[in-house]
Formats: structure tokens, C-alpha cells, sequence
């Protein structure tokens, strides 16, 4: 079993919520927050943002943390937790992501019917947005960084 640490961000525009279809294999079809693994050295924030941009072109400001949430076993044979960030755009780029094909705003309902035909990638994806427009916040300051 492999252990990871993943983080997303929700990005909302017009009570609407940004969602990425990527272009990988396992991913076909299926629509996922910004999301990906931390890497080596890089805090968590500073993955949020990276991710953001890679995967939308979008340049973020982290606003609050939504919520920590756990995958104790996938298909994939992993263990994962994911930070869920929220994030207010600064700069967004008109250009094609190279790592999706598609990024679309979803409102809650449409996400909610995402969710039933099977095509969000992430099982925490609709739970992680759910506790977002619940108001769900806990403190960045309680991420402290120790070097």
C-alpha cells in the first residue's frame, strides 16, 4: 500500500464551482477539483496554488482550509489524504491546460448529478464541496510549517 498526501481547491465563480476533466487514462470522462500529490519540500499551500495553475491556468490567493479528508483504501491500492483548500482567483489564463481537456463551472445540483452517474473522479470531491458552501472553515493558521 502507498500513502499519500494530495491537495485540492475549490475555486467558485457565481456560486459555481471550477472542475477539471483530465487527460489521464484512469481519469477518462470524469470530472475532479484542481487536485494532485504534495511534493518533496513543498507546503501545503504551495501545492494548492500549483496545482490550481497547472491543472486550470488559474493563479490563486489560498483563502481557508475546508476540510481534511481521508481515502484509507482506493482501487489503487492507496491510502490517501487530501487538504481541501479554497481559493480566490488572481490571474486566469485564457490557454488549454496541457494536463486537461476540459474545465467547466458546476453549480452544487449539477455536481450532486456528477456524483450519481459516476462521473467525479474523487470520492471526496462532493463531500469536500458540500462542507464548502456549508461554511466549513478551519483556520490556515493552524498549518504551521517546521523547518
Amino acid at each position: 500500500m502507498k500513502i499519500n498526501v494530495a491537495c485540492a481547491v475549490i475555486i467558485e465563480s457565481e456560486n459555481k464551482v471550477l472542475l477539471v476533466k483530465e487527460k489521464k487514462e484512469s481519469a477518462k470522462g470524469k470530472f475532479c477539483l484542481p487536485c494532485g500529490k504534495l511534493e518533496f519540500g513543498e507546503e501545503l499551500t504551495t501545492c494548492a496554488k500549483r496545482e490550481a495553475l497547472e491543472e486550470a491556468g488559474i493563479e490563486i490567493e489560498i483563502t481557508k482550509l475546508v476540510g481534511i479528508y481521508q481515502r484509507p483504501a482506493s482501487k489503487e491500492n492507496t491510502n490517501t489524504v487530501f487538504f481541501v483548500f479554497a481559493g480566490r482567483i488572481n490571474k486566469e489564463s485564457t490557454e488549454k491546460s496541457y494536463e486537461n481537456l476540459e474545465k467547466k463551472y458546476f453549480s452544487l445540483n449539477e455536481i450532486k448529478q456528477l456524483h450519481k452517474e459516476g462521473r467525479l473522479r474523487i470520492k471526496i470531491t462532493l463531500p469536500a464541496i458540500i462542507d464548502y458552501f456549508n461554511k466549513q472553515e478551519i483556520p490556515l493558521n493552524l498549518i504551521k510549517p517546521i523547518y
